[in-house]
Formats: structure tokens, C-alpha cells, sequence
């Protein structure tokens, strides 16, 4: 069993978590841990243990004044932060449980609360008015326990107000909000399973924020694995789906390359983090239901090989696939499968025990040449790349990799599709955004970007196709 998370993508939610009358729903957003970066924050209760449910309390750790930040870009729609003393509540009517708190209104639809802060750090100190845009990570005044408040810690929320209007002005509770309907259980960037648990203890840090809607692509490269969720989870909730996927060691760390697209209305999934075993048993699962597999890859990670890849909910040719073969055993498969007409989509490579291992997948197509090279240095790359153009096919597939300390590149050309190309290779990470911003602002979209460590550094290969 693998000791990473499994992680699955395709507009993620948490399941509905019952609690208080009615089962409480997953929020839409997703958010960032509220307390400044570097912050250890221990969750004293989640929104199960909470009285009543759909709420969070948490605390900073460690000693120090613990600043409160702003959970997802949005407008503060109210700050109250004008009491100084810690209330018993009990018993005591809504009218007389004067909390500080501020609300924050998010393009989403959904409200983020925060209470107990400090009288005048929030409107003094963080300097908030009504109405202001806030980013994520904005400082909005620090941990108190002014009001209805055990002690010194966060109330923090996220509600959907019936209307603008929707709470009290003493102490900001959502009305209409019988048995928490109101409420949501938020979903957590940057902590393992994406929801507080009571008992946890996490450090705060900056997350992917919103990705805005509505562009041809979305494409970063170079993601730190812990941000890796995050990322497809905002691109998912924006409307995309993962067009391509790559992923590589470096630093000791695992980057991973994605692009984006418009889902267009087209059920997927994605995974990665996966053992042999769990790719498997996923990949039976998806494509029972329905789903193809339209992009595997393989990387190494903490010593082991892992799996990633994107499956669609899309009608299309046949299809056949491998995972973690020898050399041998993948050129077999290629010259049994390309005779039956089936042409490789992706050949991942990866080094185990020195030697490579390849993951494919094929589909059964038409007319057109293609040629498959697996163990292309730099050098040969490039010749290849001149050659195949010569004879009108291009790189519709790369994936570079490391094998006895040397770089090597897999590589699919194809005779279709047709269209103007720009290709690079050996690119830093600074080079590959100058040629990815020329490319794309030129109208061309991102078909191909694989990564590999050089000298400990990261380079890029990539393709643009219009």
C-alpha cells in the first residue's frame, strides 16, 4: 500500500458529512488555511465536533500573535471588531452575543466568516472597510476570543447567506439557517484529505487561488507535488479539464507540468500519486464505467515509481494499454498492436533498478505514418525532429526522463494533425515562460511539456501546435 494519499480529480467534493438536522454539503470553493503563512494551526473542532455543526474552531500554536488572513479573494461585506471582552453566550440571547467578526463574499456565491479577532485589529490594523476586494492571504486582524469565545482561537465558517442582508449585525449569525442548511464543509487546500479534522495540526501557507474561466488554455509547469491538488481542484471548479499531464523529480521534490482546457461539458478523471497496484484497480474502475484513458504517466518519487493520468467520458476508436513493462516486453506489445492497426498515444518512461519502464497507451486509427523512439538523447532528438518535418510529420508526444545519469526523451511523430508548429527543448524554467507567453499570444495552444533535472536544475521541452 502506498504511504501517499491516492488522490482522484474531476470537480472534487467531499461527500455530504451528516450533521445537526440534515447532512451538510461540501462547499463549491475551495480555500486556504486563514491564518498567515508559516502559522501552525492546531483544529480544535471540526464541522461534525462543532456545536453547531457546519463550523470550525482553530487556533494558532507556538506562542505569539497569530494574524487571521483571508481564506479566498472576495469583498468584505462587513467588519465588526468595536468589542474587547470574552462573553459567557450561554443561554443568552443572539442580541447580547457581541462578537467581533468579518464577513467576506466570494465570486462563488458562498460567504467566509471569521470571529473572535481582536477589538480594532481588523479595522485599525488590517485597515478593512466594507466593500473592499481582498486577495487571498489578506491580513484581516488577528486571533482574539472576544465574545462568545472559549478562549482564544478562530471561528471560521463558510456559509451562503439568503440573501445580502442575510445575518445578524450582533455577532454576524446567518439566518434562515435551521439545522446549519446554510453552512458548508469547506474544502481545505493543502492539507491531506482537503477537509479539517479535530485533532489536526497544519501549517498555513499560500495555495493556488482561483483560476479565472473562459481562456483557450491554463497552463503551469514546475508544481510542487503538495500544490498539485489544489491546482486541478481550482481549474476543475473553473471549468476545465487536464489536457496533458506530465510529471518529474527535481530537487528532491516531484514538479508536475499541466495544461487546461475547457471541459466542454465532458465527464473526466485524473489521477496520480498511484502504485502499480492502484493505477490498476483505477484504471479497471474508470473504464468500466465508461471512461478511456486518453494521457499515462510514470515518475519516480521517494524512491518508487508512481502513476499518473487523465481519462474522458468520450465515445472513441479501441484502446490498449501497459504499465510498468521492460524494454523488451513494450517493444512486443507496440509490434503486435501497431500490425492490428493500433498506434501509440503515450510511451512514459521511467528508470527502476537502472533499467527503463515503460506505461502506454494505444487507439486504433486510420491512415496517416507515425514513428515511436523511446531512448532519443537531446542530440537525437533534435536530428529526429529535423528529419520527421522533412517528411511532414511532427512531435505530437514527448515525455524526457533520466536512465544511468543521462537524459533521454520518448517521442511520438505523426503525419497528422497538420497546422503551424513551434518546438523547444532544454529550456529553464524562465526560458520555457518567455517562449510559452510568445507561443500562445501568437495563438498557438500547448500540445507537449515534459520536464527533467539538469545539474539539479529544471528544464522544459515543449510543443505548441495552432
Amino acid at each position: 500500500m502506498s504511504r501517499r494519499p491516492v488522490l482522484v480529480f474531476a470537480l472534487l467534493s467531499l461527500c455530504a458529512i451528516a450533521g445537526g438536522a440534515q447532512a451538510l454539503e461540501p462547499s463549491k470553493g475551495v480555500y486556504r488555511i486563514p491564518f498567515a503563512d508559516g502559522t501552525q494551526v492546531r483544529v480544535g473542532n471540526d464541522p461534525i465536533d462543532h456545536a453547531p455543526p457546519g463550523r470550525i474552531d482553530m487556533n494558532g500554536t507556538g506562542g505569539g500573535t497569530y494574524r487571521i488572513v483571508a481564506a479566498a479573494d472576495g469583498i468584505v461585506r462587513k467588519v465588526v471588531d468595536g468589542f474587547d471582552r470574552r462573553l459567557d453566550c450561554k443561554g443568552k440571547p443572539i442580541s447580547e452575543q457581541k462578537n467581533n467578526y468579518v464577513w467576506i463574499e466570494h465570486p462563488n456565491g458562498e460567504w467566509t466568516k471569521y470571529t473572535h479577532m481582536q477589538k480594532g485589529s481588523s479595522s485599525g490594523k488590517a485597515g478593512l472597510r466594507e466593500g473592499r476586494f481582498v486577495k487571498a492571504g489578506t491580513y484581516l486582524g488577528d486571533q482574539g476570543e472576544v465574545g462568545c469565545a472559549s478562549g482564544p482561537h478562530l471561528h471560521f465558517e463558510v456559509g451562503v447567506p439568503r440573501d445580502a442582508n442575510g445575518f445578524t449585525g450582533t455577532g454576524g449569525f446567518l439566518t434562515d439557517n435551521d439545522g446549519s442548511k446554510r453552512n458548508r464543509i469547506p474544502r481545505v487546500c493543502g492539507i491531506a484529505g482537503g477537509r479539517y479534522v479535530s485533532g489536526s495540526t497544519h501549517t498555513a501557507r499560500s495555495v493556488p487561488g482561483a483560476i479565472p474561466p473562459g481562456a483557450r488554455e491554463y497552463a503551469r509547469h514546475g508544481v510542487p507535488a503538495r500544490d498539485y491538488p489544489c491546482l486541478v481542484d481550482q481549474a476543475a471548479i473553473a471549468g476545465y479539464a487536464p489536457e496533458w499531464l506530465d510529471a518529474f523529480s527535481v530537487d528532491g521534490g516531484v514538479r508536475f507540468n499541466v495544461v487546461f482546457r475547457p471541459a466542454g461539458g465532458v465527464a473526466w478523471q485524473a489521477v496520480h500519486g498511484l502504485t502499480a497496484a492502484q493505477y490498476q484497480q483505477r484504471f479497471d474502475a474508470f473504464t468500466r464505467d465508461g471512461f478511456r484513458p486518453v494521457l499515462a504517466e510514470s515518475y519516480r518519487d521517494d524512491g518508487s515509481t508512481r502513476y499518473a493520468a487523465i481519462f474522458r467520458k468520450t465515445g472513441g476508436p479501441a484502446f490498449r494499454a501497459y504499465h510498468g513493462l521492460s524494454a523488451s516486453e513494450h517493444q512486443q506489445r507496440m509490434d503486435q498492436w501497431s500490425a492490428q492497426g493500433f498506434r501509440p498515444r503515450s510511451v512514459a518512461v521511467t528508470e527502476s533498478d537502472g533499467k527503463p519502464r515503460y506505461t502506454a497507451i494505444y487507439e486504433q486509427a486510420g491512415g496517416g505514418k507515425w514513428l515511436a523512439k523511446s531512448r532519443l538523447t537531446p542530440e537525437e532528438y533534435q536530428r529526429l525532429f529535423d528529419t520527421e518535418g522533412a517528411a511532414g510529420r511532427r512531435p505530437v508526444y514527448l515525455n524526457a526522463y533520466g536512465l544511468d545519469g543521462r537524459i533521454y526523451y520518448s517521442a511520438i511523430f505523426s503525419a497528422t494533425p497538420a497546422g503551424a508548429l513551434q518546438a523547444r527543448h532544454g529550456l529553464s524554467g524562465a526560458q520555457y515562460q518567455d517562449a510559452w507567453k510568445s507561443a500562445t499570444d501568437a495563438g498557438y495552444l500547448t500540445r507537449v511539456v515534459t520536464g527533467y533535472a539538469a545539474g539539479g536544475q529544471s528544464r522544459y521541452a515543449a510543443v505548441w501546435r495552432k
